[in-house]
């Protein structure tokens, strides 16, 4: 029988026709961009709705799904608690992917991100829980906020936020919570993110990452 692939110097597989087949990180590539070509199109249609962020969700919940994908040789991991590796970071104003890795314990207190997201996981277990302003944000660095619901980011499960949900994250369990982060910009186009301290009713924000003309 006559063999369909040969060996290149260096060990990686030719065709016949001289062609070398697609690696991971080719396929990792083309579904990336595949998924933010869905995501445009669901956004075109209607909008930043609530059913568009479902249906966000859903997408990169099936391409957290394919871990063949994501082998992790291909991405480091963290020195200390938590790291983003960009996948496909959209240029401007464009969308940010990214595969995030929280080690456990890894948590965050209450924010808002003042931008949509969308989390899905690979492996491992993060909980989000939900919360409310429920002051009338008319005094400088005082705030309310009261819990409203709770998922768990888990292999088939994702969870997606508006513009200005707050939101608070926790590694559970005993290893590391790796998936998929989407983000209406890039992280390092970040609007400013609040914070809020429930204990003591206050919120503080960090700087702004977006250039004026983006503001």
């Amino acid at each position: 029988m006559t063999a369909l692939s040969s060996l290149l110097p260096g060990g990686s597989v030719q065709d016949l026709n001289g062609v070398s087949p697609m690696t991971v990180a080719d396929n990792r590539a083309r579904a990336c961009a595949k998924l933010l070509a869905d995501v445009h199109a669901i956004t075109a249609r209607e909008g930043i709705t609530p059913s568009a962020l479902h249906a966000i969700k859903l997408k990169l919940v099936a391409l957290a799904n394919k871990k063949d994908l994501f082998p992790m040789a291909d991405f480091e991991m963290p020195v200390a608690q938590g790291r983003n590796h960009p996948l496909l970071v959209e240029e401007n104003d464009g969308h940010g992917l990214y595969l995030t890795i929280n080690m456990p314990g890894k948590e965050a207190a209450p924010h808002d991100h003042g931008i949509w997201c969308v989390n899905a996981a690979i492996s491992g277990r993060e909980r989000h829980e939900f919360f409310r302003r429920t002051d009338d944000t008319g005094k400088p660095g005082h705030a309310t906020v009261v819990k409203v619901g709770e998922v768990i980011v888990e292999p088939g499960n994702g969870m997606a936020m508006a513009d200005h949900d707050i939101h608070s994250t926790e590694v559970v369990g005993g290893e590391p919570a790796i998936g998929l982060a989407l983000y209406g910009y890039a992280l390092a186009r970040f609007p400013s993110v609040a914070w809020y301290h429930e204990e003591f009713s206050s919120t503080r924000a960090s700087p702004s990452r977006r250039h004026p003309a983006m503001a």
